[in-house]
């Protein structure tokens, strides 16, 4: 069984293995041919007139304003990159994963295009009830997600199962605004260190843009970031901080900020996770946490597939007319005894027993013997019956940067550069 996650972003097809194919939704128009996604994009910024890359975004059956190869409508452009995606990911039953963006028109065009493309569409599920039934579940549940042209939240209610229960947009435009945002400020340091100035032509421009996620990666990792940009014979380098492109993107990461606020009605009943694409924006996660009071968690690239896969039984579905999945069981066990512990104020929090990362609880070290252990990347160890965590380098706990030895305890949340880590306690005999 294989999952087709739609984000014009990057439409990904995937199984519980690996990656199949990813297509950004960006057309380009190469004499009479059209190409699709990575080849696409390489061009809209080089050759802007010949680059469609609304037609998932406005997704109807309107003319164009002019003829775009064989393409007449967005829906055209839309099932003849489906198509491709057919080809190169192979046969097979597959699950949609789709982002409540779409409305009622946009789906049943959706699921018509992904007939015709010959797609074995057998289930049809929102992809962020499916990324939200990976992790620990909270009353609340938002999860944000950035597409090309918007930014989209969505609103969930959990209980033993997570629901939808609303969806909005937040801004637009989306990874568009990002990027040209980066692009500035990246460009400046270029001109400030090497008198090169990247966007002085289409073709060093279009360089410029085809590194932007990958350059946006690095600068979530905490370090400065080395950039290096071909241009001619010659390669050119600036080196920026982590945080330079804070201030760029500040106007948007407010506005989602307060958007998301809005949405929060009790802090500690709330989750709010962060798609992949979300959380590499520079500075968002920092300014949700000081607008709501609550740190988001950053999900990984395969969230939406994982979730999907792991109930793929309850989304599967015979016939043509396949209904749209909006609710979904929240986690096992795990997390429930987790959100046990939240809930109960009234008694002391009892003592930690695991370390959980996204659906998998690892148990702590036994107390019966003194001594240090490594679990999850983090350095432990077990002093007079108590665990205690030993940063190595300076770690966030519950919001708060520390360099000393911090005992655990259940409910901290410790943030790594590989992501976040929930001290829980699972109900029974411990490990």
């Amino acid at each position: 069984m294989r999952v087709l996650e739609f984000n014009d972003a990057a439409l990904t097809l995937a199984d519980a293995d690996r990656v199949h194919a990813t297509s950004p939704g960006f057309a380009f128009l190469d004499g009479r041919k059209l190409v699709f996604g990575e080849a696409a994009r390489q061009q809209f910024r080089a050759q802007p007139r010949k680059t469609q890359f609304r037609y998932w975004y406005q997704l109807d059956q309107a003319p164009l304003d002019s003829a775009f190869g064989d393409a007449r409508n967005h829906a055209d452009l839309a099932w003849a990159q489906l198509s491709g995606i057919q080809a190169n990911g192979g046969d097979g039953a597959l699950l949609l994963a789709v982002p409540a963006s779409f409305d009622s028109g946009q789906l049943g065009l959706l699921l018509a295009l992904a007939r015709a493309a010959k797609l074995d569409a057998v289930g049809l599920v929102d992809a962020a009830v499916a990324a939200a039934s990976t992790v620990d579940a909270k009353a609340t549940m938002l999860h944000l997600d950035v597409q090309l042209h918007r930014w989209w939240l969505t609103r969930m209610r959990a209980g033993s199962d997570i629901a939808r229960s609303g969806g909005e947009d937040l801004a637009k435009p989306g990874l568009l605004a990002v990027w040209d945002a980066c692009a500035g400020v990246i460009a400046e340091a270029f001109v400030r260190q090497t008198r090169f100035d990247p966007l002085h032509s289409a073709a060093t421009e279009q360089a410029l843009y085809e590194r932007l996620p990958n350059w946006l990666a690095q600068f979530g990792r905490g370090a400065a970031v080395t950039l290096e940009l071909p241009a001619g014979l010659r390669s050119h380098r600036a080196s920026l901080p982590a945080d330079a492109l804070n201030g760029a993107l500040a106007a948007i990461s407010s506005r989602i900020a307060a958007g998301i606020a809005a949405a929060v009605t009790d802090a500690a009943q709330t989750a709010v996770l962060l798609s992949a694409r979300a959380a590499a924006v520079p500075g968002l996660i920092e300014a949700i946490h000081a607008a709501c009071g609550v740190r988001p968690q950053a999900l990984d690239a395969q969230a939406v597939t994982r979730g999907t896969l792991a109930h793929a039984e309850r989304i599967r579905a015979d016939g043509e007319a396949l209904p749209f999945v909006t609710r979904l069981p929240a986690s096992g066990p795990v997390i429930a005894a987790a959100a046990a512990v939240v809930v109960d104020t009234a008694k002391p929090a009892p003592p930690p027993t695991h370390l959980l990362v996204d659906d998998l609880a690892s148990p702590l070290p036994s107390k019966a013997v003194d001594g240090e252990a490594r679990l999850l990347g983090l350095k432990l160890r077990v002093e007079s019956g108590r665990h205690l965590l030993v940063p190595e380098g300076a770690l966030r706990i519950d919001g708060r940067v520390t360099t000393e030895p911090t005992r655990l305890a259940t409910g901290q949340l410790i943030e790594t550069a590989s992501g976040a880590v929930r001290v829980i306690h699972v109900l029974g005999p411990p490990a």
